[in-house]
């Protein structure tokens, strides 16, 4: 009779670590410091879908935000990913900083 299989759990290399270190939380901050665009797998990570998901939306062009395609390549506009998850840009008017990030005097 066979042994039943065991499963190993394999400790993270250096790179895995590493990994697991940008699977940060997306704030407000690090969606602008992305600059006026980002990559389609980059947006999809922000909005918490998967990469092959986020392409084949975008190929059926009904991805959540506007994205514009530039050679073989989709680029996703960082200000209508803020929109949509109801976070101000800073160009708006009446933008506050300390109020955008959850700071200021709680009332």
């Amino acid at each position: 009779m066979r042994s039943p299989r065991r499963t190993r759990t394999a400790t993270p290399a250096n790179g895995e670590a590493s990994r697991c270190e940008e699977r940060q939380a997306w704030t407000a901050e690090r969606i602008r410091a992305l600059g006026p665009s980002t990559d389609l797998a980059t947006a999809a990570a922000i909005l918490g879908m998967s990469r092959s998901a986020a392409y084949k939306l975008a190929r059926r062009d009904v991805f959540p935000t506007p994205l514009y395609r530039v050679g073989a390549r989709y680029r996703v506009p960082t200000a209508p990913i803020l929109a949509m998850l109801h976070l101000p840009h800073p160009t708006d008017p009446g933008f506050d900083e300390r109020a955008a990030d959850g700071g200021g005097d709680p009332p």
